[in-house]
């Protein structure tokens, strides 16, 4: 049975314990003749070993209490291929977070030329939402990153805790995710391994980026591999769409399921699953249901980013992480612009839709995607109104033509139809039984060059996204007042 004078020694030995810390911890026992629990104990209260130390020495073991300058403290995480740990600087004492790939994966120079490269290329990225790197260690069976150690908590494990966030938060935290990833880009990184536990959110709230996965190493990454646990997800939204494994919107789009997974305590793509044929099931990323029909107080500019980020059709998705830096800087802007005044409107706009006869008028909207239909529906329903849906510009015309009173207003939208809304708009303006009708033209950012050629009048407006929601709603009253 191992002695007091014995467990001391083992520290001795492994460099954990000098001299002098020794001698400070018998002078404060007052005798050597104590047992191994009382020196144990002693030990861990002088600060100078710590819980994790201590277990290790019990169990005898020689080795993992050092990784180069760095004395491990304790273990902060563990993975399928990595542990993290908490580390001083045997010199200057600073706390730095050590990242060391597990034995087993070591063993395969595969994988450790992977590791190592992957810390290499990431050493590079010096932003304030990215963990900055800063040794990258591959020597023998030793492999390991050392980087800056963040006080605070990683995302999931933030979640776990909250289960939900408020919407202005969550925007915040993705917020600086997507600047992490937007300035990766830039550099010819992407994450591809972007999830909850690989944002850190800071103990000033701010969020950075860690773990880049298989950044940049994809053309060396063969089939077989391309599954595997660190890239499971990636390998479903990549096969289901078509893309290159590098392609920067699979980022933006798990980028945008974490944003819906805050605001609403939901992932979109279901109850998370160990399955692999499951979780690479194109219906996975197809069938997410709108965030307004969990969330339905989710901020309209909010809900239109995490609808954009997390369309399937790639061509419909961003097209970048600056694209969607930029859209979600606006939303949040004026998110907050309203909310001031909001509470003060809500019942006025509760009527708003209401006609001179008290009942609420009703109001088509002409848009294809589906996603774009529910944002709108919520809208105009939270301010009175009676919404109908139509697809179709064509079949929506010749509604009106069976009805004359099927909506006494139209909003046709230019996301999914590009060029031909507007000719319908004007079609709409110019067909005897719909002239007198008020419409409105929504046109996409992108489609803002096309506003000169809407045949407009008092009864006829265009709006030009992206579009405070006020300004909205003040040019469907003008057309319907005027």
């Amino acid at each position: 049975m191992m002695t007091a004078e014995e467990l001391a020694q083992r520290a001795i030995d492994v460099g954990i314990l000098s001299d002098s810390e020794l001698q400070q911890i018998w002078n404060e026992l007052g005798s050597r003749a104590v047992t191994v629990g009382e020196m144990s104990a002693a030990m861990v209260r002088s600060g100078f070993i710590t819980n994790y130390q201590l277990d290790r020495l019990v169990k005898g073991l020689r080795d993992g209490y050092f990784y180069g300058d760095y004395k491990v403290l304790y273990n902060v995480g563990s993975g399928t291929f990595a542990r993290v740990f908490r580390a001083s600087h045997k010199v200057t004492g600073e706390l730095f977070a050590v990242k060391v790939l597990r034995s087993r994966h070591s063993r395969d120079p595969a994988e450790a030329e992977r590791f190592r490269r992957e810390g290499e290329l990431c050493q590079s990225l010096k932003h304030e939402n990215i963990v900055p790197i800063h040794e990258v260690v591959s020597k023998g069976g030793v492999h390991y990153i050392v980087m800056d150690f963040i006080e605070g908590r990683n995302l999931r494990e933030f979640y776990k805790v909250r289960k939900k966030f408020d919407p202005m938060e969550a925007a915040e935290i993705v917020s600086g995710m997507v600047a992490g990833l937007n300035y990766a880009f830039r550099q010819g990184v992407t994450h591809r391994d972007l999830k909850m536990s690989n944002v850190l959110v800071a103990s000033d709230g701010s969020a950075k980026l860690v773990d880049f996965g298989l950044a940049g190493l994809d053309s060396e990454i063969s089939e077989g591999e391309s599954a595997n646990a660190r890239s499971i997800d990636y390998a479903g939204l990549e096969r289901a769409t078509g893309v290159r494994k590098d392609d920067t919107r699979s980022d933006i789009f798990f980028a945008g399921c974490i944003f819906y997974q805050l605001i609403t305590g939901e992932s979109p793509l279901g109850p998370e699953t160990r399955d692999r044929m499951q979780r690479l099931s194109k219906a996975r990323f197809q069938n997410i249901r709108p965030i307004l029909d969990l969330e339905p107080k989710t901020p309209l500019p909010l809900a239109l980013v995490i609808g954009k980020a997390t369309e399937f059709d790639p061509q419909r998705r961003y097209q970048t992480p600056g694209d969607m830096l930029a859209d979600l800087k606006i939303a949040i802007r004026r998110v907050k612009e309203g909310a001031d005044n909001e509470g003060a409107k809500q019942s006025l706009e509760s009527q708003e839709g209401l006609g001179d006869d008290g009942q609420p008028r009703k109001i088509m909207v002409v848009e294809a995607d589906v996603k774009r239909q529910d944002l709108l529906r919520d809208l105009f329903k939270k301010n009175g109104y009676r919404v109908l849906v139509s697809s179709d510009p064509q079949r929506a015309i010749e509604r009106f033509r069976s009805d004359a009173k099927a909506a006494e207003l139209v909003v046709f939208c230019s996301g999914a139809f590009g060029r031909d809304a507007v000719d319908m708009f004007n079609q709409f303006g110019e067909d005897k039984l719909t002239s007198s009708l008020p419409a409105v033209l929504l046109l996409d950012e992108a489609h803002g060059q096309w506003s000169g050629d809407a045949k407009i009048s008092p009864r006829r407006q265009v709006v030009v996204m992206p579009v405070k929601l006020k300004e909205l709603r003040h040019a469907i009253r003008q057309v319907i007042t005027a």
